[in-house]
């Protein structure tokens, strides 16, 4: 087994002469039990190795037609067969878990149903904190580099199938793992557009806003808003664009200011408080307010009113911005995906022998 950009995961290979492409297994390895996933056959010195690594406790399917060698590893390990509900039926090896869309099969790994494929209960896999995705069947990883899905006889529904991917494109990534192909360890994310693009029995650059769902944000009160994330669904890349609903006493984010990024905000229905350094505004539906980089466009909305508030919001997305929040004296260098308290001031050459 090889070591993927991830010390805690492995991927071993076999070649199909039909398909002309890898078929892959992974193990991510985990003091509380390790996981393989769609096991493919194994050398000795890879067994001698899984071994090594202290064997299995779970074995993830996929879907049907990635049971692989399920059953030799259930066999040897004793670990606990894990698949979607909709595909229990379909193995021959017995399952000991039925999971369901969006179920976390463990702390840090999290289940994607995507329907309309080659199996009814295929899934994808998502790891938040490691910033990636496995795939199971619909996505593949050829031709090197790049993503295609399995042909479309292959699939119940190959435009339903393809949209469904909007699933995948609405989480955290930058890197997918893949069942079938080469994986791609980064710009993921771009790499699943292009191959969308590509098709022309969708367009999966537009969307209509009826097909998304609102979602409460994960946040303390009064940031616990709901919004509907636009731009990741529909490819965008340099623009970031959401819709923001504002209960009563809801707030959109903390005071903050872009050092490098600008932001628009449109109300579209209802009013709210603006609330900035140079003073407090009402704004109602149809205006547009302007946020430039630096101080002046340090602002936050606060709807202190009766009836919701809804915000388009606009931004640059631009990997090397930087976040301040004068109220709280802290600063966000997006680079560092960290968050520091700007107390201590110290002199270039601090510190430096």
């Amino acid at each position: 087994m090889k070591r993927t950009i991830f010390e805690d995961l492995y991927c071993w290979s076999i070649f199909s002469e039909m398909r002309q492409v890898d078929f892959n297994g992974h193990l991510w390895v985990r003091p509380e039990g390790n996981i393989l996933i769609d096991p493919v056959p194994m050398i000795d010195s890879d067994h001698e190795q899984l071994n090594k690594l202290g064997g299995a406790a779970w074995i993830i399917i996929t879907n049907r037609d990635h049971e692989r060698e399920a059953h030799v590893f259930k066999t040897r390990t004793g670990a606990i067969i894990v698949v979607h509900e909709a595909d229990a039926d379909a193995l021959s090896v017995k399952a000991d878990r039925l999971i369901a869309d969006g179920e976390e099969v463990v702390p840090g790994l999290r289940a994607i149903h995507l329907p309309y494929g080659k199996s009814p209960g295929e899934i994808a896999l998502h790891f938040p904190e490691k910033r990636a995705i496995l795939a199971g069947d619909i996505i593949v990883g050829e031709p090197v580099g790049h993503l295609s899905l399995l042909t479309d006889e292959k699939l119940e529904s190959p435009s339903k199938a393809a949209l469904a991917l909007r699933k995948i494109l609405a989480l955290s990534f930058d890197a997918i793992l893949v069942g079938d192909g080469h994986s791609v360890l980064q710009d993921a994310r771009q790499r699943l557009v292009e191959c969308l693009q590509l098709r022309t029995d969708i367009f999966i650059n537009r969307i209509n806003i009826d097909e998304i769902e609102w979602m409460k944000r994960n946040a303390p009160t009064p940031y616990d808003f709901e919004e509907k994330d636009i731009d990741p669904l529909i490819g965008g890349n340099h623009l970031g664009y959401r819709l923001i609903r504002l209960r009563p006493n809801n707030a959109s984010f903390p005071m903050h200011m872009h050092h490098f990024g600008e932001e628009m905000f449109h109300v579209i229905e209802g009013s709210c408080t603006l609330k900035t350094p140079r003073g407090d505004l009402t704004v109602t539906a149809g205006d547009f307010i302007a946020f430039p980089p630096g101080a002046s466009g340090a602002h936050k909305f606060i709807n202190a009113g009766d009836a919701p508030c809804t915000l388009l919001a606009v931004g640059m997305s631009i990997e090397h911005d930087v976040s301040e929040y004068p109220d709280s004296n802290k600063v966000f260098p997006y680079v560092t995906q960290r968050i520091y308290r700007k107390d201590e001031c110290v002199d270039y050459w601090d510190g430096e022998m």
